[in-house]
């Protein structure tokens, strides 16, 4: 049960930084786009980026890891009676479902809100790699919840 629970937590947390990277790349490109042709950003810029936004989606707002933590809980707890039926695709399940979790999240806040309020996952690429995100907290999941051979 405790390497269940670590490997929610340590998913979560993946999905955390993966999905807040990607957001923080698509709100750059936007940036750049609008500032026009010349308008560059340094890593340092680019890494101090990255951070304000995972303090924004963490810390300042807070929404973003707890939608996290609840959209893969439900998908994990799908995953888990699901892989019964064919245990040997056990990994691919929680992967898969880690990417459903935060697309569907992504389409539900811009359902019960009118508006997306991830700019980062406002085109189908950014949404995408929110998927991404997901299905590699997914992954991660299913590598560290898994049983070992002696029990």
């Amino acid at each position: 049960m405790i390497r269940v629970i670590l490997g929610f937590v340590l998913a979560v947390l993946v999905a955390f930084l993966v999905g807040g990277a990607a957001l923080s790349w698509f709100d750059q490109a936007g940036y750049l786009a609008a500032a026009g042709a010349g308008t560059t950003l340094s890593i340092g810029e680019r890494l101090s980026w990255y951070v304000n936004e995972l303090k924004g989606l963490g810390v300042t707002v807070g929404f973003y890891p707890i939608l996290l933590a609840a959209g893969l809980a439900i998908a994990f707890l799908v995953a888990a009676i699901v892989q019964r039926v064919a245990p040997g695709l056990r990994f691919w399940w929680y992967a898969g479902a880690g990417a459903v979790a935060l697309i569907v999240m992504v389409f539900s806040l811009k359902l019960a809100m009118g508006l997306k309020v991830l700019p980062g996952a406002r085109t189908m690429a950014g949404v995408a790699a929110q998927g991404v995100a997901g299905l590699i907290a997914g992954a991660v999941f299913a590598i560290t919840s898994r049983r070992t051979q002696g029990r």
